[in-house]
């Protein structure tokens, strides 16, 4: 039987860390969405929105309208959200796969999904070190194969 606590270090690791990036997209889609959700907030995020475009010398005509912004965050915070759910599950499958040596290839399967979902969720810069670390977990599910004691 082989041991496979670098996997399970590694999706654990991973894991802690794709939460942390997946929740705080999350968290701040939902708090921007939520100001932006009274006539009050709208007005101020769109007095800022211009105001930043003008300070910063972009034509207002080359960038979308602050109401298509304010609309791709709300959809960003839904679909960072389901991220969020699929990525736990996923890992938790591929956790339970891993421990006891179980089914290492289906482990291996979830590592990889689970990264890749981390990896684009998070706009891949914030994604890339869990994900990262998930791909790696998932090489070694799929590599490492117990001896075959009848060679020894």
């Amino acid at each position: 039987m082989i041991k496979r606590t670098a996997e399970v270090v590694l999706a654990v690791i991973g894991m802690l860390f794709g939460l942390v990036t997946l929740v705080g997209f999350t968290a701040i889609g939902f708090i921007i969405d939520s100001t932006a959700s009274t006539k009050e907030g709208v007005a101020s995020f769109t007095r800022s929105y211009y105001q930043s475009l003008e300070d910063s010398g972009i034509a207002v005509s080359d960038v979308p309208s602050a109401k298509q912004i304010l609309d791709m965050v709300h959809t960003y915070a839904i679909l960072a959200l389901i991220a969020t759910i699929v990525f736990t599950v996923l890992l938790i499958i591929g956790l339970i796969g891993i421990t006891g040596n179980k089914k290492p290839v289906l482990a291996g399967f979830m590592f990889l999904i689970a990264g890749i979902i981390v990896t684009i969720g998070g706009f891949v810069v914030a994604g890339f070190v869990p994900g990262l670390l998930l791909v790696i977990a998932a090489i070694l599910s799929f590599v490492r194969k117990p001896k075959d004691p009848f060679l020894a």
